[in-house]
């Protein structure tokens, strides 16, 4: 039986990074041979105005190649890979990701190489040999060089996919009329999305299902997850939030042991909430409402949260997930996910993307896929999960 790979024509991954990173302007240039992120590309100015558009362009230019109206949906092999757009070069893709998956957004996607990551744990770090006398410096050679034992990290990469049919009026009216998210192909790269990010906090493979969901085999490790093995997991369903800030003081209390046991930068964290928890927070601080001079309006509650000036970001993707069908329903509206940006990375052979399979009438199929893993490059050491408050 093939796989989801051979099926796609996967099967070169040299091919296949150069179509959808290299030709693209991306190269090796990050920590750890990763390539720049998407994000951080096109957070410039020049960048977005370059690629406005991208999308679209590449669809109708897919459409103008189709054959006739009624070619019956064929095979997909390597020789079609050529034809795969990645969708999240183009800002108003990116735009949809930021709003509908903020915590994925803050998380790089980066350019990695083959359907493996394999990279150096960033965490795993030994003490210097020390101060030495002059008569054993002359023999430095001989002491125990234990800074040299860093460890690796190794992830293998996924294919999450889906199906989108794209119409001709679909594909005409967002080169004219539409923004990109109020067509199929919006709405499903939306959803796509969703499942990726809950993949990002939940997905375990060592469940071993067969239902396509969080839990089966071959979904990516999530890093709530990863940081479970790596022992920063901490229950938090007994602990009493009756106390005056209590949620607020205990995870400022968690963000300040992270720091202070592994010597994490609290700027490169990120503390993912639910709604729930963010709402809780908000009415700790001493909420008021807020007016601007000449303004006929009034804010009531927090614009933007930090806990020690670590930034406080709510998904709706944190909760209880949906089983699939194999029982399994991992999450919950009390968690909270502190993450690290520079542990925590989404290394992709192929970022979100769309291949044609074939026209049907007066719309083309398109398969919509991503190529990745989540990897903690610190071996689950470098954040926390705070299972379940009692909220």
């Amino acid at each position: 039986m093939a796989t989801i790979a051979e099926t796609l024509g996967f099967t070169d991954p040299g091919e296949v990074y150069r179509h959808f990173w290299k030709n693209h302007g991306f190269s090796p240039s990050g920590e750890g041979g990763v390539t720049e992120s998407v994000q951080s590309k096109f957070a410039r100015k020049e960048n977005r105005e370059a690629a406005k558009g991208f999308v679209v362009k590449r669809i109708t230019e897919a459409f103008e190649k189709s054959e006739t109206p009624e070619r019956s949906k064929g095979a997909v092999t390597s020789s079609t890979v050529a034809a795969g757009i990645p969708l999240v070069y183009d800002p108003e893709i990116l735009d949809i990701l930021r709003t509908d998956t903020p915590l994925l957004y803050e998380i790089a996607i980066v350019g990695w190489q083959g359907p493996y990551f394999k990279g150096m744990n960033i965490a795993n770090r030994a003490h210097p040999i020390g101060f030495l006398s002059e008569t054993e410096s002359a023999n430095v050679t001989t002491k125990t060089p234990s800074g040299f034992t860093a460890g690796g990290v190794s992830e293998a990469m996924t294919i999450q996919a889906d199906v989108v049919s794209v119409t001709d009026f679909g594909q005409r009216a967002a080169e004219h009329q539409f923004s990109l998210r109020d067509t199929a192909l919006g709405i499903r790269f939306a959803e796509n999305m969703q499942l990726k990010e809950q993949a990002m906090l939940y997905g375990d493979p060592s469940q071993a299902k067969t239902d396509f969901g969080l839990g089966d085999a071959q979904a990516p490790k999530g890093f709530s997850t990863a940081l479970t093995a790596g022992g920063m997991v901490v229950d938090k369903s007994s602990v009493s939030l009756s106390g005056t800030d209590a949620l607020l003081k205990d995870i400022k209390a968690e963000v300040k042991n992270l720091c202070k046991s592994y010597n994490v930068n609290p700027k490169d964290l990120i503390i993912g909430t639910s709604y729930d928890i963010h709402d809780e927070l908000d009415n700790e601080i001493n909420v008021h409402g807020r007016t601007e001079v000449g303004q006929r309006e009034v804010n009531y509650g927090a614009e933007r949260l930090t806990i020690w000036g670590v930034p406080v970001i709510p998904s709706h993707n944190v909760k209880t997930q949906a089983d699939w069908g194999g029982s399994f329903t991992p999450g919950a509206a009390g968690d909270v996910h502190i993450l690290n940006k520079r542990a925590h990375i989404i290394p992709s052979l192929a970022p979100p993307f769309i291949l044609p399979l074939g026209r049907r009438g007066l719309s083309d199929e398109w398969v919509m896929g991503d190529y990745y893993c989540c990897a903690d490059r610190s071996g689950g050491k470098w954040g926390k999960y705070l299972k379940a408050y009692d909220i």
